[in-house]
């Protein structure tokens, strides 16, 4: 997970710039399931099934889509209990 924890924390430095393989790679790399549609990738995690969420398929994408991954991920890391409640500096 070491290279999705370096790619999660350079999102949360900086939510622009962001394309469809960043997203893929940083879920995948936290145990997300990747659904292929036409227009989106639907992405969700299978312990976790109300950790989900729709990504576009262009090469970058709105500063939304970084906020909606970090908060995710950090989710499913307080729930594994490798961060406290009040986020990854608390």
């Amino acid at each position: 997970m070491a290279k999705g924890e370096k790619l999660l924390e350079r999102m949360r430095r900086t939510r622009f710039g962001w394309g469809q393989d960043d997203f893929r790679r940083l879920y995948r790399a936290y145990g997300f399931e990747i659904i292929e549609g036409a227009r989106h990738i639907v992405v969700r995690h299978p312990e976790h099934p109300d950790l989900n969420t729709t990504v576009a398929r262009h090469d970058e994408l709105d500063p939304a889509y970084a906020r909606t991954a970090v908060r995710l991920i950090e989710e499913l890391l307080r729930r594994r209990g490798m961060i406290s409640e009040g986020g990854p500096e608390a």
